[in-house]
């Protein structure tokens, strides 16, 4: 998910919450959030705490959120992967639920119109070694054609997508069970990360035995103590105990892992001349 698709995120994730979306230019979005988001995103606990315990009622903050790269020196808060802010956003769509249904605010023109059914799924990769990497997949699914469309959230209109179905549209049924569905998605995911780089796992292994032998070369003298004296057996206990300690904490900061998890996934309805233009990559 690139910069923008991002900023796509960030407008759904809010209207979905209810919140007003003061102003939105250029990759720079100014949301006045309600109690509730205010509550789960912006680390104020001693304050939700006071006004409800007073009854009194609260004042939740107005927030500028910057995905241009050009504009991050503005006054504002810069949103990437990696923002712990952004992280929240995603544990809160763990933690209410990660399945939503939608449909595109179309206005047939005459008659009724079909909606297409699509399997949206957002998740986040995360690889693990001397540096960190998280990056978010975005991939929709046709579930009658089985078409399927990386980065996907790129090409919504999140304002154009709602929660009721419009007059004389309907939705058509799915020709491709959700079951297989997911398991396409899956199996793109295990694809796609295999074709990687991989070099920063290569890189991460090295290190890791580099710094095993440094941990081995300080420890040397305590681990080779093979006198029988209560004293020194006690001291090759405890430094035993140490240097494993150290290495299970060598092994966790460096041992290289890929790990996936998912955000959130829900159904979309499209029309079909939207649905032409994903799979034509418009």
């Amino acid at each position: 998910m690139e910069q923008a698709a991002l900023h796509n995120f960030l407008h759904r994730y809010f209207t979905a919450n209810d919140c007003d979306i003061v102003e939105d230019q250029d990759g720079v979005m100014t949301v006045q959030l309600t109690d509730e988001v205010d509550e789960m995103l912006m680390n104020r606990p001693f304050y939700w705490h006071y006004v409800k315990r007073i009854g009194g009622q609260g004042m939740p903050m107005k927030v500028t959120f910057i995905t241009n790269p050009e504009k991050q020196e503005e006054k504002g808060e810069w949103i990437h992967f990696g923002s712990p802010r952004l992280h929240k956003m995603f544990q809160t769509l763990r933690e209410k639920g990660r399945i939503t249904r939608q449909y595109e605010q179309v206005t047939p023109s005459q008659g009724q119109t079909s909606l297409v059914p699509w399997l949206m799924i957002n998740a986040s990769v995360q690889y693990k070694g001397t540096q960190r990497k998280d990056e978010v997949l975005s991939i929709g699914l046709n579930l009658m054609n089985g078409g399927m469309i990386p980065g996907i959230m790129e090409k919504i209109d999140p304002n154009k997508i709602g929660p009721i179905i419009n007059d004389y549209c309907f939705t058509l049924t799915p020709m491709i069970r959700m079951p297989s569905a997911i398991k396409r998605v899956e199996q793109y995911i295990n694809t796609y990360i295999k074709s990687q780089d991989h070099s920063w796992s290569v890189d991460a292994l090295q290190q890791l035995e580099s710094e095993k032998e440094l941990l081995s070369y300080f420890f040397r003298h305590d681990l080779g103590n093979e006198s029988e004296q209560e004293e020194d057996a006690e001291a090759k206990e405890d430094a035993e105990k140490r240097y494993q300690d150290e290495l299970n904490k060598l092994e966790e900061r460096f041992q290289p892992s890929i790990s996936v998890e998912l955000i959130n996934a829900g159904v979309l309805y499209f029309s079909q001349e939207s649905s032409t233009r994903f799979i034509k990559g418009e």
